[in-house]
């Protein structure tokens, strides 16, 4: 699969998963006449039918994304938290969502190729503050996951006298 074809399909899966925000689980019926469709495509800028092999990288990505939005939409949210997710432009989100997905269940792809692709996306389809918005919440993300868990700090309480059998309270030292 070329980057450019790669492209391509993820423009089309931020397009089937704004369809699934638009129309909710119903749409999953028809995800793939919709990815196939001409005139889609050429709503899209594809000049031409893309590969099975394309075509389910874009419907695995919508599908994921719409599925999996129940686990991603809080850390969007923990992300830009002066946006809550139904308050975020239905374009923007979904690029989130779909960035988030890939990200998470395509190891393969560089983070920053996939940054790279939502910022294009939102540039194409969002609203002139959305690619840095994208950036800046994609990075923050990625930051918080890619931060190693903070070590177990020994208890830094200080520890009981030792006590000895002829003086419970431990006023006497040990004998030696």
């Amino acid at each position: 699969m070329s980057f450019r074809n790669k492209s391509q399909a993820r423009t089309l899966a931020l397009q089937a998963l704004c369809l699934y925000d638009a129309l909710g689980d119903s749409f999953a019926t028809q995800v793939l006449a919709f990815l196939r469709d001409p005139e889609n495509l050429q709503d899209v800028g594809v000049a031409q039918q893309l590969s099975d092999d394309l075509l389910g990288f874009a419907a695995g990505l919508a599908n994921g994304a719409w599925m999996k939005r129940g686990e991603y939409d809080p850390m969007l949210e923990a992300a830009a938290p002066d946006w809550a997710i139904k308050r975020m432009p239905p374009v923007d989100r979904n690029i989130l969502r779909l960035g988030l997905h890939e990200w998470l269940t395509q190891p393969d792809t560089p983070f920053s190729v996939i940054v790279n692709e939502a910022i294009e996306l939102a540039r194409r389809f969002g609203g002139n503050d959305s690619p840095k918005f994208i950036n800046g919440v994609l990075d923050g993300i990625r930051r918080k996951q890619s931060q190693p868990a903070a070590p177990e700090q020994p208890d830094s309480s200080p520890s009981a006298p030792t006590q000895n059998a002829e003086d419970p309270v431990g006023r006497i030292p040990p004998a030696s």
